[in-house]
């Protein structure tokens, strides 16, 4: 009972620590932010980003909640990761081909949404719906495997960062509606790149993994004759299976060390 309560509290600080420092830290930023934009401005950005929230959902098509939902139906690591895939293909594929038609037609939706004709905040905002809806998944990735401080570091590094760039971009630069709209999400693109590289380089270390447990069976193996008793045919088996005419070597996609 503990060990599971210990467990409901790491996992809630992990996943709302995020939350609670973009809220303390929003009592000194939005006297910032309030005092250098306009109300016009302020009212086009914060249009832009409710916009983009509820966009997102729609175009993810429900495909998080679907991931998180078979995921945990299947033991199998190797249908898990292939479903992990698919989930961040589709989602990247479905954002992309929509960010860029939305950034062709990027001063039409612009006067659509805010009033006003303005393709440079437009396509600042479409680039905060690409980066939010795959960053979504991103975090679904980390909540289904419990990488908490992954999870954890990744959250706050991106509060903080979008402060930062924001109160740059908006105090130092004065750069208006357009500043608040592109520190927001210039911060979570580069979290999410920062989130993708480290998938990729945890892929190829677990790959590196089963290549070396293969070695090691295949040269049992070879060290090996095929036993004749039947309390050792178990064990040639396991050998076997490893290593066998249909199995292959794993490759990982960078060179293990």
């Amino acid at each position: 009972m503990q060990g599971y309560l210990k467990r409901l509290a790491t996992s809630g600080l992990a996943y709302q620590a995020s939350s609670l420092v973009a809220g303390f830290l929003a009592l000194f930023t939005l006297p910032l932010y309030t005092h250098h934009l306009t109300k016009a401005e302020l009212g086009y950005a914060e249009t832009l980003l409710t916009a983009i929230i509820l966009a997102s959902i729609v175009l993810r098509f429900g495909v998080g909640e679907a991931f998180v939902r078979f995921y945990f139906d299947d033991d199998d690591i190797a249908h898990r990761d292939r479903l992990a895939r698919r989930t961040t293909s589709f989602v990247l594929v479905t954002s992309t081909v929509a960010a860029l038609v939305a950034v062709v037609f990027a001063a039409a939706l612009s006067r659509a949404l805010l009033g006003t004709r303005d393709a440079t905040l437009m396509a600042y905002g479409v680039l905060g719906l690409w980066a939010f809806t795959n960053l979504e998944i991103a975090y679904a990735l980390l909540r289904v495997d419990e990488r908490r401080r992954t999870y954890l570091i990744a959250s706050v590094s991106n509060v903080v960062l979008t402060v930062a760039l924001t109160v740059t971009l908006v105090v130092g630069f004065d750069g208006g509606a357009r500043g608040y709209v592109l520190g927001n999400y210039a911060a979570s693109t580069i979290v999410l790149f920062g989130l993708w590289a480290f998938a990729l380089r945890s892929a190829s270390a677990s790959t590196c993994a089963r290549r070396a447990r293969w070695d090691r069976c295949c040269a049992s193996g070879r060290r090996r004759s095929r036993p004749t008793r039947p309390s050792s045919r178990s064990t040639w088996s396991t050998v076997r299976g490893c290593c066998g005419p249909t199995r292959r070597r794993p490759r990982a996609s960078t060179p293990c060390r």
